[in-house]
């Protein structure tokens, strides 16, 4: 991830290492410091920027409110207070942090390139940052998560003695530590005989978190089947009847929460895989700053999908005095 294209915020690893956060009174060039100038398609490209500028001034504010809301019904609410639903707060918690951060900064970058500006190498660093940052927190959180629903419902007899809530903020306090001690990492690697090394450790870990959810998903699929065929063929409490529907309704607004980041983050995946090795103009210029902004929408989707799939979430967000009643 860290070398990433310079135009639209990733440097290479000699220029992340020169890039540091504490050159702060020097300015960074790129393509676009004389205003954008696409050999290809510049007309294009101009709009593409601004369109992209428009839809995050517009989306950041709406990312904010909504998972606020999510965190304040979840914290609120004592029936909401479980150990999935708090695990989902706290990923509310980093889309709130990109609301605040990752999209104001890449709307500021992308208008002083808009306006000829030149870089600045902070504006830059700090984007570049908090863009490995979020995605990781969120992909941790989501195992979190995944692992959560597994014990909930493999292990549902232990549950409450296997994850308690001193473990849960331990395991998301060490989330944390890691997503923001791992840019700071490659950073220091750049440049060095560890830069491979580091950025083969960082697709290694993030290639693990999807390989154990995917893994972990079908273990689920299959438990919740095995629990269906039990259900109906012998005589089951009405209280144990509801308690699978719901840890089955769960675990299903978790795997749609898995696809939405999976789906928000393949343009961007995409357009690093095939990037051009000499030269950025015509289409990919073009196209880049939308994979970005999709990547970052991810953000906003998160609290949909929750209000969509828990009607009792819902109610709760519904129930906030900021949010206007239905005539």
């Amino acid at each position: 991830m860290a070398s990433i294209t310079k135009e639209e915020g990733f440097l290479s690893n000699n220029e992340l290492n020169s890039s540091s956060l504490h050159r702060q009174n020097e300015t960074c060039s790129d393509r676009y410091e004389s205003g954008v100038s696409n050999a290809d398609l510049t007309l294009a490209t101009e709009y593409s920027f601004l369109i992209a500028i428009i839809v995050n001034s517009i989306a950041c504010p709406f990312t904010v409110l909504l998972n606020v809301l999510i965190i304040a019904a979840v914290v609120k609410t004592r029936r909401l207070r479980n150990n999935s639903n708090i695990l989902l707060a706290f990923l509310a918690a980093t889309d709130v942090l990109s609301g605040l951060f990752l999209q104001p900064s890449y709307v500021i970058w992308k208008a002083l390139q808009l306006n000829s500006v030149k870089n600045n190498c902070l504006l830059r660093s700090i984007h570049n940052w908090i863009f490995i940052v979020i995605p990781l927190v969120s992909l941790f959180h989501l195992t979190l998560v995944t692992l959560e629903r597994l014990i909930a419902i493999k292990f549902s007899l232990r549950y409450l003695s296997i994850l308690t809530p001193r473990k849960i903020r331990i395991l998301v306090a060490t989330v944390w530590v890691f997503a923001l001690v791992t840019p700071i990492g490659l950073d220091l690697a750049s440049g060095t005989r560890f830069s491979r090394f580091s950025n083969v450790f960082l697709a290694f870990i993030v290639v693990f978190c999807i390989l154990f959810i995917l893994a972990t998903y079908a273990v689920l699929f299959r438990e919740i089947r095995r629990h269906r065929e039990a259900i109906q063929t012998q005589q089951r409490s009405h209280e144990e009847m509801e308690r699978f529907a719901r840890e089955k309704k769960t675990f299903k607004t978790i795997v749609f929460v898995f696809a939405a980041l999976l789906i928000s983050y393949v343009p961007m995946a995409i357009a690093l895989l095939f990037r051009p090795r000499s030269g950025y103009s015509g289409i990919y210029d073009v196209l880049l700053p939308w994979a970005r902004t999709f990547a970052m929408l991810n953000s906003l989707f998160n609290p949909l999908i929750y209000c969509w799939r828990q009607k009792e979430l819902r109610n709760a967000v519904l129930r906030n005095p900021v949010v206007p009643s239905p005539s």
